[in-house]
This record gives C-alpha cells, sequence and structure tokens, in this order.
C-alpha cells in the first residue's frame, strides 16, 4: 500500500531537514546579512560535508529549499530562532551548575531542530495537493536581463574625427527620419529601414554609430552579435524578437548591431540549423519596423561588419539594408583630422606637428592612431618615471633604506623601487627638471612609431609603401610616364575633370628581369601618397573551385575600402596567360574574372593598376586593350649613364663612398639587380682581405665574379617592336 512506503520517507527527510537546518545557521552566523541561495548551501556541502554530499542531487536541492523558506517565514514574522529553549528547568533563582547548564544546552538544540521539523513537515503537508500527492514544482520564471535603451554617455560626436563623408551620409539617413517622421509621413514616403557600415577593422564603425546615438538622444539598443547566440534551441531567435519588440515599444528608436555577419551568415553555406533560424528571424524583425505597422513611429536599424560579403543577401536588398557604407583607411588629410579630434582634451607641446605624423603613418585607421597617442603618453610617463628616481638617487633622505632591511642583500630593483616610493611620498620636493608641465612632445610620437605596426597591415589591406623616386636611379622617362598616368590623377584630380577626361585604367611594365618594374610600382604609390596592395600572380591561384576567382574578388574589394589605392600585379603572365584550347578551365575562369574587375562594371573609381611582367607575349590580349592595361613601359637595361644613376642610389644605403658609382660605366649590360649584386660581392671581397673599407679594386675583383642577369636582348627588342608602345 502507498501508506505503508509514505512511513519511512517523512522520517528520512525529516532527518535530512535537521542536518540541513544546523549547517544553515552555521553559514548564516559566519556570514550575517549575506542572503543565501540553494546553490550555494549546495555548493559548501559538496565541498565540506561527504555524507551528504552523497545524496540525491534532487532530495538535497529539495531540503534545502524547504529549510530556507522556513528560515526567511521567520525571520519575517520576527521570531527570534523558531523558539530558543534556554535558562532552568527548575527552580528559577537556583544557579545552574556546568554541567546541568550544557544538558540544558542541549535540550534547547533539540527542541530548536524539532520545532524546526515540526515546521517543514507542516509546510510540506499544507503544500500537498488535495488527493495526497507531492505539490507541483513551481516553473521556473525566466527573468531576463531588462533591455537597456539609454542612449551613450560617454562618448560625443566631435571625438571623431576624419570621417566627415560617414557623418553627412549618417545626417541624411537618421536625423530627420528618427526626429521628424510625420514630414516622410506626410508625403508618403518610406524612411530608411536600415544602414550596414562596412569597412577593416578598427576604422570606427561602432564609435561613429554610438557618437550617433548619443548626439541624437533617442532610445539606443545594441544588440552585440556573438551575446544573443545560444546553445538552447529557440533562446538566439527569442533573444533577436525581445530586442526588436522593445525598439518598437519605444520608438522612435536606433537599434546597432556590431559583428552582423555572426548572426546573419549566408544561410546557403551555413552548416546549422540554429544559425539558419536566426537569418530568418532577423529579416522577419527587419519588416516589421514599417512605420505602418508601428503607428508611424519609425526604427532604423544600423550594423557593423568588417565581412560584408559573408552576410546572407536577403538582408542586403532593398527594405533592410538598402544603405550601405564603406569606411575604408583613411588617407593622410583624414588622418591628421582624426589626431587632432583624438586629443582634444589631450596637453600637448607646441612642438608636435599633427601633418608630419599624418604623413609618418600610412595605412593606419583611427584605433591604431589612438593607440599612437596612448602610447606616447605611456612613453612620457615613463620619462617622467626615470626622472623622478634620477631626482630621488639625488636625495640622501630617499637613499636611506627602511630600518630592518639589510640593503646589501636586496637587488638593485628592490632599491629602486624603495627610491621611487620614498620620492612619490615625498610631495614637498620640486619636480624634476624638464618635466614642469604634463605635456606630450612630438618626441614621444617619433619614439613609439616606429614600434606601431598597423592593424590593416596585419589584416592584409593595403598601405602606403616607403619607397621613393630617390630609392631609383635612372628611368627618368619611365618615371614621367607614370606621374601622367596615377601620380597625377590622384593629386590633382580636378585636372582631369575640368578637361572632362578620365585618367587611364592601368599600367603594364614589362622588360628584362631586375630592371626595376616592381621599385617603381612602389615608388608611384609612395609619390601619390596612395594605399598600395602588392599581388604576386601566382599566390591567388587555388586547387580548388571558385576560390581563385574569390581571391581576386577580395583583392578589388580590400582596394576600395582603402582608396585611392594603387594594386600592383606582379607576374601578371601566370595570372592571366593567353587563352586558347589548351588552358584549363579553372585558368580561364581567373581570367574572366580579372577582366571583369578591370572592365569597370564594378566601382573603380579612385582604384589604379599596375603590373608588371618578363613576358608580354603570354598575356592574354584582351588584358591590353584600351580601358585595361592600355598604357604600355618597356623597362629596359640602364645605359652607361643610368648605371651610374642606379649605383648611387644604391649606395646611399651604405658606408661605401658614392664616388666608387662611377665603376658602373663599364659593367655592360647589368641590370639594377646585378648592380646590387656587385655592391655585395665587393663588400665581401672587403672583408676577405680583412679591410672596412670598399675600395675599386674590390668592384673589379667582384666584377669578375658576377654575370649580367639578362642574356636574350634581341627577344625583347622583337617583342618591343611587335607591341609597338612603350
Amino acid at each position: 500500500m502507498p501508506p505503508a512506503r509514505g512511513k519511512g520517507r517523512p522520517s528520512l527527510r525529516q532527518g535530512l531537514d535537521k542536518e540541513i537546518y544546523q549547517i544553515v545557521r552555521k553559514l548564516i552566523d559566519e556570514s550575517p546579512g549575506n542572503p543565501l541561495s540553494v546553490s550555494d548551501v549546495s555548493t559548501w556541502i559538496k565541498s565540506s560535508n561527504s555524507s551528504l554530499a552523497r545524496k540525491p542531487r534532487k532530495l538535497l536541492e529539495d531540503s534545502i529549499e524547504r529549510v530556507l523558506e522556513v528560515i526567511k517565514e521567520d525571520e519575517d514574522s520576527g521570531d527570534e530562532e523558531m523558539g530558543p529553549i534556554e535558562g532552568n528547568f527548575g527552580d528559577p533563582e537556583q544557579e545552574p551548575s556546568a554541567a546541568n547548564s550544557m544538558n540544558m544546552a542541549l535540550r534547547g538544540d533539540l527542541a530548536k531542530q524539532s520545532a524546526v521539523s515540526d515546521a517543514v513537515v507542516k509546510k510540506r503537508d499544507k503544500e500537498r495537493q488535495p488527493d495526497g500527492q507531492p505539490p507541483k514544482k513551481k516553473k521556473r520564471v525566466d527573468r531576463t536581463e531588462e533591455i537597456n535603451s539609454a542612449p551613450p554617455t560617454h562618448i560625443r560626436l566631435e571625438d571623431v574625427g576624419g570621417v566627415d563623408n560617414v557623418k553627412q551620409q549618417l545626417k541624411d539617413m537618421l536625423v530627420l527620419p528618427l526626429l521628424c517622421p510625420s514630414e516622410y509621413e506626410s508625403r508618403k514616403i518610406p524612411i530608411p529601414r536600415g544602414i550596414l557600415l562596412h569597412g577593416p577593422p578598427g576604422c570606427g564603425k561602432t564609435v561613429i554609430s554610438r557618437a550617433f546615438a548619443a548626439k541624437l538622444g533617442v532610445p539606443f539598443i545594441e544588440i552585440l552579435g556573438p551575446s544573443i547566440v545560444s546553445g538552447m534551441s529557440g533562446e538566439s531567435e527569442k533573444q533577436v524578437r525581445e530586442h526588436f519588440e522593445e525598439a518598437r515599444k519605444q520608438a522612435p528608436c536606433l537599434i546597432f548591431i556590431d559583428e552582423i555577419d555572426v548572426i546573419a551568415p549566408k544561410r546557403d553555406t551555413s552548416q546549422s540549423q540554429m544559425e539558419k533560424r536566426i537569418v530568418a528571424q532577423l529579416l522577419i524583425s527587419m519588416d516589421s519596423l514599417a512605420m505602418e505597422a508601428n503607428e508611424g513611429k519609425p526604427v532604423i536599424v544600423l550594423a557593423a561588419t568588417n565581412r560584408p560579403d559573408s552576410l546572407d543577401p536577403a538582408l542586403r536588398r532593398g527594405g533592410r539594408f538598402d544603405t550601405e557604407i564603406n569606411m575604408g583607411v583613411p588617407n593622410e588629410k583624414m588622418r591628421e583630422l582624426i589626431l587632432k579630434a583624438q586629443t582634444r582634451e589631450t596637453v600637448l607641446s607646441d612642438d608636435v606637428d599633427f601633418a608630419q605624423i599624418a604623413k609618418m603613418t600610412g595605412g593606419f585607421v583611427g584605433a591604431d592612431l589612438r593607440d599612437l597617442v596612448g602610447k606616447a603618453g605611456t612613453w612620457s610617463m615613463d620619462r617622467f618615471r626615470e626622472a623622478l628616481e634620477a631626482q630621488a638617487a639625488e636625495t640622501e633622505a630617499a637613499m636611506d633604506v627602511d630600518e630592518g632591511e639589510n640593503a646589501q642583500e636586496c637587488s638593485e630593483v628592490d632599491k629602486s623601487i624603495t627610491r621611487l616610493i620614498h620620492r612619490v611620498k615625498r610631495t614637498d620636493l620640486p619636480r624634476p627638471s624638464g618635466h614642469e608641465n604634463t605635456a606630450i612632445t612630438m618626441k614621444a610620437f617619433l619614439e613609439v612609431l616606429p614600434h606601431i605596426q598597423p592593424s590593416s597591415k596585419r589584416e592584409g589591406f593595403a598601405t602606403i609603401p616607403d619607397t621613393t623616386w630617390e630609392d631609383i636611379g635612372a628611368l627618368g622617362d619611365i618615371r614621367k610616364e607614370l606621374k601622367a598616368a596615377v601620380v597625377e590623377p590622384i593629386k590633382n584630380p580636378e585636372r582631369y575633370k575640368a578637361v572632362g577626361i578620365t585618367a587611364p585604367t592601368g599600367v603594364l611594365l614589362w622588360g628584362p628581369p631586375g630592371c626595376g618594374k616592381t621599385l617603381l610600382a612602389k615608388a608611384v604609390a609612395a609619390e601619390s601618397k596612395a594605399n598600395f596592395i602588392s599581388v604576386k600572380g601566382p599566390e591567388l591561384l587555388n586547387k580548388y573551385v571558385g576560390e581563385s576567382e574569390r581571391a581576386v574578388r577580395q583583392v578589388f574589394m580590400r582596394a576600395r575600402s582603402s582608396v585611392p589605392c594603387v594594386i600592383f600585379f606582379d607576374e601578371l603572365d601566370a595570372l592571366v596567360p593567353r587563352r586558347n584550347d589548351a588552358l584549363s578551365e579553372a585558368s580561364a575562369r581567373v581570367v574572366n574574372m580579372l577582366l571583369t574587375e578591370l572592365d569597370g562594371l564594378s566601382d573603380r573609381e579612385g582604384i589604379y593598376v599596375i603590373a608588371a611582367t618578363n613576358r608580354p607575349d603570354m598575356i592574354d590580349d584582351a588584358m591590353l586593350r584600351p580601358g585595361r592595361l592600355e598604357t604600355l613601359l618597356y623597362v629596359g637595361l640602364p645605359a652607361a649613364n643610368e648605371r651610374v644613376e642606379i649605383m648611387a642610389a644604391l649606395l646611399r644605403k651604405t658606408p661605401i663612398d658614392v664616388r666608387l658609382a662611377e665603376y658602373a660605366s663599364v659593367c655592360e649590360g647589368f641590370s639594377g639587380a646585378d648592380l646590387s649584386s656587385l655592391i655585395r660581392k665587393a663588400g665581401q671581397t672587403a672583408l676577405e682581405r680583412e679591410s672596412g673599407t670598399v675600395t675599386v679594386e674590390d668592384f673589379a675583383k667582384a666584377k669578375e665574379n658576377v654575370t649580367p642577369s639578362v642574356s636574350d636582348l634581341k627577344r625583347y627588342e622583337n617583342l618591343r617592336k611587335k607591341l609597338g608602345r612603350g
């Protein structure tokens, strides 16, 4: 019979409740004022009471919950420890003995425990269902954190510099739609639904979104992509739905989704059903933001990503994220404005030249420039600390060692720490000489700049090379052509617009190996202050179908994020060979991909292409037509006077006497690479004779071991006649 089974059950649970009650009272006494939870008591039992830890977890947690509820009810009702039983049990005037006192205390504790057990049993019986079954366990209420919709207060729009074009676009898309939606409604014009900010990491997508929300002062709901991805089925979609519902309640409202590519990848390549459900929920939520469905109250969604191509295409159609803003790598003028904005409240010395710093920070994005300012400040603080230590070493009081310390046993670091602490505590001493103010000097920026690697270089985006025209000797005619084809359109685009022509779209440098084609391309980018992406032809090729074409697309996508930009394709013949029946289908697709990128179907404004090859006859004819690589420049072997200029340029970077460059006039058939090899061999010859000075005799001896690398000049001359250009 069931009742027989229930007779033993209460006694077991009463005994368990007694033990739990003692533990809970002990924990409350040890940390009064700190509320205990079931998990706190359970954790303590598992770590400190092995006998109770072996009990079934469900049984243990139910008992803890009952005891905590009884204790809470007793505290609320004002009872003191469930009717303590203390004092004498005989004559009240009789003094108890020590043994008698102990017995009475034990009897009091037993009475307390019995009262607790009775109260717990009564409470459990009271909660039983009418048919005598145990009470149903209450479902846990899902207490989701309240969604914060307060606009940011720690950032100002004025602190974001160098992105006036982005600010202008956001002004057009946000101010009137959010603050004056009635104008749109009266004209029956739909307000913008979604704006997608994309670009390389650190260029300010998140910062400008938060700054605009702070300036507008409207409710701002932020969704951090990774934070809403949950392992529970349906939980991620629920969070997306709740955030959008809260935005509709508080409209006009601005939603910002950071790293949206995490929660909205392409569904056709996604392996997870959860990712597909999140994308579908996001699409439905975006469509529900129409003003007609929300009583004319606007909600606009801002999103940021570094990988726009990985987003599901359904999100990028009209009516969802129909406006895309590219925040690229800042140019020199933008970097200067960013530095000024980031140091608005920083004390700077009068010698700080923002224009010079901007010129030296090619490829830096906003995050890199903030890092530069922070490290310059840290460098100044390190110099101040060193000055304090030097001043402390000169002060006899600071040299005293604390009592009880053995000065000879202390290391130099310990002594240095002691001196610095003594000096810092001496507030009566004057500041060290040269550190009277806290301004950051130009020297601080110049000292830390070489140690900062721009994030765009780490991520594979474009940077500005440090090669100049001075590093290239001779090639005057080629330089003039390149200036007209690339440098002038970048520096003075208005001159071309005034005449009504566009700049040449591409330049092909061809000729024997080692004549400076790659150096010319770098110098052009440095001269025009344009970003530079160097692509070795073979590195884009991949054995997997579609990967090579994707690599070509990615090169041009990165170039669009770094406008103005020069893309340099080295060894172009490996990438775009002549298409014929013998060419594989994969190679033909790569050629077609590059042709379409160069053809102007995609946005190519501000992107200039320079290619180099030793075999122009192997390149597909379609690449050399006007509109693609239309300017062909032959970079041949230097003449005698040009060899002298090249060698002089090479010797400027060495301690060798520049006048020895005259020896290059007798090096017939030598290219620039051969002359560089000649200098190395001459240096090795000087080292072999144990001399630190290179002489003409060393060059003469080295020339015997250097063979000109270009042997088939006749083939290049025939190609020059055949191509008829350059």
